[in-house]
């Protein structure tokens, strides 16, 4: 009946959205995916050095006695450090603030797992340290018996010390973790408050605010981050911000309208400024409804656990009934819905909950795009490996060219550097084709042979090459028609030598509307295919060309 019910609200919601996409959309829609480098040019740390930051400051903290909580962290950074590189792979990668913080939040309760009756034996860091929350109660339990026993004249109760030694035993050899979990739980939230709470300069948000002045019906911007950067940059220029929370309602769906000059601000993660709210006075806590309060920010870093910030980690948790979680996967799929254009800012690909929303996206209509912003492409010469969901993103429509030369519709474009610089061309950017032609090649006869420009207009190419084919195909590399070309006028021979390879001339770089020149021997006979290759971010870019005659004459 409940998934009957959710199911209901979702249909009622999407199609409702649906309606006034239609009815709002002039042409192209665009809609914001913020990660954790978006927030980075305002000062704050990302994902891997938040986690790192927050494990030295529980060590630098301490007195000489490691408090347990300390020493379960401690083991939690350790462990999953450790597992990542004995498996051979870099273990700098294996921990981030929401790994550590989920992984925390799973051990806490680890008895309740599910897959907990199948664990034969936790790892001995979780366990093999000497707890100091034994059970106090046992060893009263001691001492009364051995005063009895004195004032009786040395009758002990054996049953009674034997089972409060036991109990004691037990604990000591199995400790139970709750408490420590829940302490360490308390100190990430607490040191994230201090560590996002105090950004600087956001003013590189601006070209959000002003898209969602002039876009029609406002822009709704998804984030996966805790801080408030939007916000603060909101309230700086005077955006009216929407995140929904304010006004929800356990049980219906968070209101998100597309309303003129309004930034809607998807907060799926949580914020930290949001706390869970405490049961309605007289109900119990399974009967009242998580609720979502905002605070001030300095509230949040009360030291009770209720007061911490509301935060969503884990896929458990992004899965989660109890609280807004569904409400805001179910808002950002139909702010998606009514978009054409998603522009990506900072974020690594590294949620499966996201990476299905997109994918979804993409697939359910060939016209929409994407632009993404990341501070560094790798160039690929070859054909980029798919390991990831990026990489499968990248091959799947971010290609111009296939291996043959032919032409693709190209539905991503990817932006290279900080948000700073580059935030508002990656929200104006869209893909484009490769020009038709991609290249042009103009051949001129010179006493020694000929001089061909090439210019090449597709996306920026690093080591690049090109090559030059007779039409006709054989098996050695004179005979197939490989011809030999120069870089360097200085290098071309009066006759080509078959007898060598045939090598294409290289260039690091060849930015595109740039023209790069070659050389051909005199006794080179035209027509002759012109091949170009380089390596760009989405793999490499084939183009070739014929050129049949020389089209001047000149003396260089």
């Amino acid at each position: 009946m409940g998934a009957g019910i959710i199911g209901g609200q979702m249909e009622a919601l999407l199609s409702s959205e649906r309606t006034d996409s239609k009815a709002s959309i002039d042409g192209s829609r665009v809609v914001v995916l913020l990660g954790a480098g978006a927030s980075a040019d305002a000062g704050l740390l990302l994902t891997s050095a938040l986690a790192k930051t927050i494990l030295e400051r529980a060590n630098s903290e301490v007195a000489r006695v490691e408090p347990d909580w300390v020493r379960a962290l401690n083991a939690v950074y350790a462990g999953m450090v450790g597992h990542l590189g004995a498996r051979g792979r870099n273990p700098l990668t294996a921990v981030n603030i929401e790994t550590l913080i989920s992984a925390v939040r799973l051990l806490r309760a680890r008895e309740d797992h599910e897959v907990a009756p199948f664990v034969a034996s936790w790892v001995p860091s979780l366990s093999n340290f000497d707890s100091s929350d034994l059970p106090a109660n046992a060893g009263e339990k001691i001492l009364r018996s051995i005063g009895k026993s004195m004032k009786e004249g040395g009758h002990f109760s054996k049953r009674e010390i034997t089972e409060a030694v036991a109990e004691i035993a037990r604990a000591a050899v199995r400790p139970n973790l709750e408490a420590p979990f829940r302490d360490a739980e308390s100190f990430i939230l607490r040191s994230l408050v201090e560590l996002l709470g105090d950004h600087g300069d956001v003013t590189y948000f601006n070209p959000l605010l002003k898209l969602a002045s002039t876009q029609p019906g406002g822009l709704d911007v998804i984030t996966l981050n805790y801080d408030l950067t939007v916000e603060t940059a909101a309230a700086e220029e005077n955006i009216p911000v929407n995140r929904g929370i304010d006004t929800w309602v356990p049980g219906e769906p968070l209101q998100f309208p597309a309303v003129e000059g309004t930034l809607n601000l998807l907060k799926l993660h949580g914020s930290l400024d949001w706390r869970a709210s405490k049961p309605e006075q007289g109900k119990h806590r399974q009967t009242s409804p998580r609720r979502i309060a905002v605070v001030p920010l300095q509230a949040t870093g009360d030291r009770h656990h209720e007061e911490l910030p509301w935060i969503v980690v884990g896929d458990r948790e992004k899965l989660a009934t109890d609280g807004p979680t569904l409400a805001l996967n179910l808002a950002a799929r139909s702010a998606l819905l009514r978009a054409t254009h998603l522009a990506v800012v900072g974020y690594s690909f590294g949620d499966d909950h996201i990476n299905a929303m997109i994918r979804d996206w993409l697939a359910a209509d060939d016209s929409r795009t994407t632009s993404i912003l990341d501070l560094h492409w790798p160039r690929e010469r070859y054909y980029r490996e798919i390991t990831d969901f990026r990489s499968a993103l990248i091959a799947g429509y971010g290609r111009q060219l296939d291996v043959h030369g032919e032409h693709l519709k190209p539905r991503l474009m990817l932006v290279e550097g900080h948000a700073r610089e580059k935030l508002s061309e990656t929200l104006t950017i869209r893909p484009a084709d490769v020009p038709a032609p991609a290249a042009e090649v103009t051949v001129r006869a010179i006493p020694r042979g000929y001089r061909l420009d090439v210019t090449w207009y597709g996306q920026d190419l690093t080591d690049a090459d090109i090559e030059a084919r007779r039409p006709t195909e054989g098996k050695s590399a004179h005979a197939t028609g490989l011809l030999q070309l120069y870089s360097d006028l200085e290098q071309l021979p009066e006759t080509l030598d078959v007898s060598s390879w045939a090598l294409s001339p290289k260039f690091p770089s060849w930015p595109s509307g740039e023209t790069r020149t070659v050389f051909a021997t005199a006794d080179t006979q035209l027509p002759v295919d012109i091949r170009i290759a380089g390596a760009t971010p989405v793999g490499t870019l084939w183009w070739r060309g014929n050129v049949s005659v020389a089209t001047e004459t000149t003396t260089s």
